[in-house]
């Protein structure tokens, strides 16, 4: 049985049902990863307008974020690309407060999506060994290869790692145009849910399931978005198509409180939104280059403090 709970934000009621899955449907500020200029700024999840610079540039030493999380401390998670380390920020204030996981720990290269699982532990992408390695989520000490490298034929993943409905995890594998599997306990390789020599999908990066439960695929190829059913992985649609508000090589994607979609539109510098239900677009949600963003590549909604 789901366990709901009831809270107040901005003078409105949200029911929030907690599965096995998280989507973010509460209220909170959107903050978008700024690659290029080393920080992650934010933004007012209901008008897009630039709140501040929540992560200054380069704090902690940050280089080329590829990945934010939220930690069951209420802290902030920043994977740092160029270091290869995972960074640990003030959830309020967004100061520096520690290197959480250091350099080159479990052999962590070029690392990106991050995410903390149903254990509590800590899983991050990382590109250069073709694997998703685990840290204890209260130390940050080295666990374990989750994922062991290249299984499945897993090829880069990057943007792409969420923990589905049934539990399990699924990574983008960048490189073969696919999306793999994985057992959420053990991390051995179950199939590949969306196959490599599927023709739609290009270049896989963010994933996120969807509040139908179906997953969504940024895809740096001529179709944006792809939708696929979440129990079978067969593709349901296109979902954003081509050139839909100047789309350029979607790199994150996430669901608001509104039920819409928001893009990070990386080759142009904009975050976009799109009808949640229907995938039309309805407006520039972040102007280009708004605070200085500079080719966005990772997104969360997240409430400070929460």
């Amino acid at each position: 049985m789901k366990r709901c709970r009831l809270r107040f934000a901005v003078s409105t009621l949200v029911v929030i049902c907690l599965g096995p899955w998280a989507v973010p449907v509460v209220f909170a500020d959107l903050l978008v990863g700024s690659n290029r200029t080393n920080s992650v700024l934010r933004f007012d999840e209901n008008t897009g307008e630039l709140i501040d610079e929540v992560i200054q540039s380069g704090s902690g030493d940050l280089s080329r974020p590829g990945g934010i999380a939220p930690g069951p401390d209420g802290n902030l998670y920043v994977s740092s690309n160029m270091t290869n380390n995972v960074l640990r920020y003030d959830g309020t204030t967004g100061a520096f407060i520690d290197e959480f996981v250091v350099a080159d720990s479990g052999g962590l290269t070029k690392p990106s999506a991050l995410i903390f699982g149903p254990d509590g532990n800590l899983y991050v992408n990382s590109q250069g060994t073709n694997s998703v390695l685990r840290y204890d989520g209260a130390t940050g000490d080295f666990i374990d290869a989750f994922v062991q490298p290249d299984s499945g034929g897993l090829t880069q993943p990057s943007n792409g790692l969420v923990f589905g409905p049934d539990g399990n995890l699924y990574v983008n594998s960048h490189m073969t145009n696919s999306v793999l599997r994985f057992d959420g306990a053990t991390g051995e390789f179950i199939d590949a849910f969306v196959p490599e020599g599927s023709k739609e999908l290009a270049q896989p990066a963010g994933l996120t399931f969807g509040p139908d439960g179906n997953l969504y695929v940024a895809s740096h190829g001529p179709n944006p978005v792809l939708q696929y059913d979440g129990i079978t992985g067969q593709l349901l649609s296109i979902f954003v198509p081509a050139d839909s508000g100047m789309i350029r090589n979607p790199t994150a994607l996430r669901f608001g409180a509104d039920g819409n979609l928001y893009i990070d539109s990386r080759g142009n510098s904009r975050v976009l939104r799109f009808d949640g239900t229907t995938g039309d677009f309805i407006d520039t949600f972040v102007a280009q280059g708004t605070g200085g963003l500079n080719a966005p590549n990772s997104m969360l909604f997240f409430t400070p403090g929460q």
